[in-house]
């Protein structure tokens, strides 16, 4: 990507594409891990405080949703359409939300599902560490 990647709130009228999102990048990975896909929410029903739409040269690439807690910025979703992926968008989407986390002081932390290892691997190659495991999913946090 030549441009800029820019953010803006997610709305309502986003719901359905942030859905697509995550079925075009999170289907494979759930079947594998419980056999089947069930779409985590709705477009009615999608709560989307945090989220924030992901725009390059003019085009929705994905999205990502965050929330701060007291101690840390947990990472909820961090999506990329898959023809937009290998294009370090995603790093550029972390480094972001890191200057923030690091301009209070506080860490990112984020769970990524066990059946999904280039997403650890990612994470990891991005600065992020192990810090538990569970039988699904792996917890990785900043410093």
């Amino acid at each position: 990507m030549s441009g800029a990647i820019t953010f803006r709130p997610a709305t309502r009228q986003d719901a359905v594409a942030i859905l697509r999102l995550e079925e075009a990048c999170m289907r494979g990975y759930a079947e594998a891990l419980w056999g089947c896909w069930y779409p985590s929410q709705t477009a009615a029903t999608l709560d989307l405080r945090g989220f924030e739409m992901i725009e390059a040269e003019g085009l929705f690439i994905g999205c990502v949703a965050c929330e701060w807690h007291s101690d840390h910025l947990r990472v909820r979703k961090l999506y990329i359409l898959p023809a937009f992926q290998g294009r370090g968008i995603g790093a550029m989407v972390l480094a972001s939300k890191r200057r923030a986390a690091v301009a209070r002081d506080m860490p990112i932390r984020l769970t990524v599902l066990n059946s999904n290892p280039d997403a650890k691997r990612f994470y990891e190659r991005e600065g992020l560490s192990v810090a538990e495991v569970t039988e699904e999913r792996t917890l990785l946090c900043s410093q």
